[in-house]
């Protein structure tokens, strides 16, 4: 399983809140390239980083992450 970042959902969010991607990444006490790859979609977050990005951001994970199962 792989959790993948809901791009145009969290950079719109980012913008409704007044927040950078290098805001998010202190909120969020995550580096900031991270932030900016998950945001971008170029990387995939962690259980864990995406709990901490949710918190950081006030939101439901289902909001701005979907969770890819892969088929056998």
């Amino acid at each position: 399983m792989k959790i993948q970042p809901k791009v145009e959902q969290i950079n719109e969010l980012l913008i409704r809140k007044g927040l950078s991607k290098r805001a998010l990444a202190n909120i969020a006490e995550i580096g900031q390239a991270t932030a900016v790859q998950i945001c971008n979609g170029r990387r995939n977050p962690s259980p864990r980083i995406a709990k901490k990005i949710t918190d950081a951001l006030e939101v439901e994970f289902d909001e701005i992450f979907v969770i890819q199962i892969p088929v056998v």
